[in-house]
Formats: C-alpha cells, sequence, structure tokens
C-alpha cells in the first residue's frame, strides 16, 4: 500500500533540483518575473513542508507496524477446490435384465400376464425355470396362472413344489389347498388349509378358506365356526358377512342371518345380492 512514496520523493527531488538550476544559471540573461519568483518560493515552501510532512508519515507508519501483529498468518496461496466428480450412471438398471436369463423370462411373462396372454406368459415361466430350476418366483407364477386356468393338476405339482421347498409359506400351503378344494380332494385340501393357518393365524382369508372346504364336505358346523373367526377378525369385510349370514341361513339361524344382511346394508345401501337375501329371508 506505501508503493508510492518512492516515486513521490523522486518527483519532488526533482522539482527542487530544477528550480536550483534554473535560479543559479549565469547564463540567463533576461530577468525572471515576479511571477516565477512566486512560484519558486511556493515550491520550494511546499517542498520542505511536503518532506517534513512524508517524513512524519513514515515515522507514524513505523510506530505502528511494530504495534501490529505481522500478517504472516495468512496462507501464501489457497487450497485447490476439490469438486465432487459427475456420478456415473449405472446402464445397465436402465436396459433391464439380460436376454436369456431366468429374470429376463419372468419379466416376459409378466408384461404377457398382463396383455392377458396366458400361453406366452406359461411359456415364458417354463423358459426361467429351465435356466433356473429352483426359481421361487417362476414357480409361484406359474402356480397362480394354472390356478386361474383351473389346471388342476399342473396346479397341484406345482404348489407341492413350492410347499416342499418353502415350508414356512403359509400362502402357498393356502394355494395348495385350493387346488385340491377345486379337484374334490377335501381331506387335503382341510390339511393343508390347517397347516396355512398353523403358519398365519391372523390371516382371516385363511379361515374362510377353510370354512369353504369344510361346507363343501357337509361339515356346515365346523364351516360355520371359521367363517365367524373370519369375520372377527375383518368385521369390515362385507363379503366375509354375506358368507357367513348364508350358512346361517343353510343352518337355520334366519334371525342372526338377518341381522348380518341389515349390517351389509347399512355399509353398502346398493349391495342388490345382500338386499336380495334379506327380503327372501324375510318374505
Amino acid at each position: 500500500m506505501f508503493l508510492f512514496i518512492p516515486q513521490l520523493l523522486i518527483v519532488l527531488s526533482l522539482a527542487g533540483i530544477i528550480l536550483i538550476v534554473l535560479r543559479r544559471t549565469p547564463e540567463l540573461r533576461f530577468p525572471v518575473p515576479v511571477l516565477v519568483k512566486n512560484l519558486e518560493g511556493f515550491l520550494q515552501k511546499w517542498t520542505a513542508l511536503g518532506f517534513e510532512k512524508l517524513w512524519l508519515f513514515v515515522l507514524e507508519v513505523k510506530e505502528i507496524s511494530k504495534k501490529t501483529k505481522p500478517l504472516g498468518f495468512l496462507p501464501k496461496s489457497l487450497p485447490k477446490l476439490h469438486l465432487p466428480g459427475r456420478p456415473r450412471l449405472n446402464m445397465s438398471s436402465f436396459t433391464g435384465p439380460k436376454p436369456g436369463t431366468a429374470e429376463f423370462f419372468i419379466k416376459q411373462g409378466e408384461k404377457s400376464l398382463a396383455a392377458g396372454d396366458h400361453y406366452n406368459a406359461e411359456q415364458n415361466f417354463i423358459r426361467a425355470i429351465k435356466k433356473e430350476p429352483q426359481s421361487e418366483q417362476a414357480f409361484a407364477y406359474l402356480g397362480k396362472l394354472y390356478l386361474g386356468q383351473d389346471k388342476i393338476r399342473e396346479a397341484i405339482e406345482t404348489f407341492r413344489f413350492l410347499v416342499k421347498h418353502h415350508p414356512d409359506k403359509g400362502h402357498y400351503h393356502a394355494s395348495l389347498g385350493q387346488a385340491f378344494h377345486n379337484s374334490k380332494q377335501y381331506d387335503k385340501a382341510i390339511a393343508a388349509h390347517e397347516r396355512a393357518i398353523e403358519l398365519d393365524p391372523n390371516n382371516p382369508r385363511r379361515y374362510l378358506n377353510l370354512g369353504m372346504t369344510l361346507e363343501a364336505k357337509k361339515h356346515l358346523e365346523e364351516a360355520i365356526l371359521n367363517y365367524r373367526k373370519a369375520v372377527d377378525l375383518d368385521g369390515d369385510n362385507t363379503h366375509y358377512v354375506m358368507i357367513l349370514s348364508e350358512a346361517l341361513a343353510k343352518k337355520g339361524d334366519k334371525d342372526e342371518a338377518e341381522i348380518l344382511l341389515e349390517k351389509i346394508l347399512m355399509v353398502e345401501p346398493t349391495n342388490q345380492h345382500a338386499r336380495e337375501k334379506l327380503m327372501s329371508l324375510k318374505y
């Protein structure tokens, strides 16, 4: 900040030297005008005053510098900024599974199912199983497809495989029970549903399935007990309440059946099926 001081000293020194030379040069034959004399005196006066002020300023700066901590603590250069690099995109996440793999055929099967193309869905799930013989997902899709198409024998074999390799998953036992029920093998269906309940005792659907199999086997009392259990677990499900009401009506408990139907109509006033059942019981 004090770089201008040497330059100022040089300028003032040169001005003083020039004035001295002009004043003492004998070759000058003309008289010096009054204005020049006044200028000479002015410059001499202010030059001396300027040197005095400048010297006082320098002394003051030195005194302040002694009392001030040096600026050596400041870094000579700033550290380089390390900006995070641009993340690399994993293009494999956009391209999907590799063609020819079990996962690829499962995805193709899912697309076929969504489009209602059951034949190609089945073929893709079978291809997935050929690539990965223990693929739980492919077997589960295939079993569900067979059950929906009423291919009973294929469904039973598929869910038997799943139950064997995944014995702790209740929904596979329930699906196997449904396949046995559809083939009228009620004893086997009951055993499968009971195992599903053991694995998942808080699932109302498991009790409903067991009740329907018991009712199909003409065990109405036992069926009603299971229907009640389903309603206890999910009383807001009007489908469960309707099945219990119909079973009670078959048994002859018309009063309780009517109460349940009225309950359904309070929740669903436009439920035409419940209204017709109620009218048939009353009249």
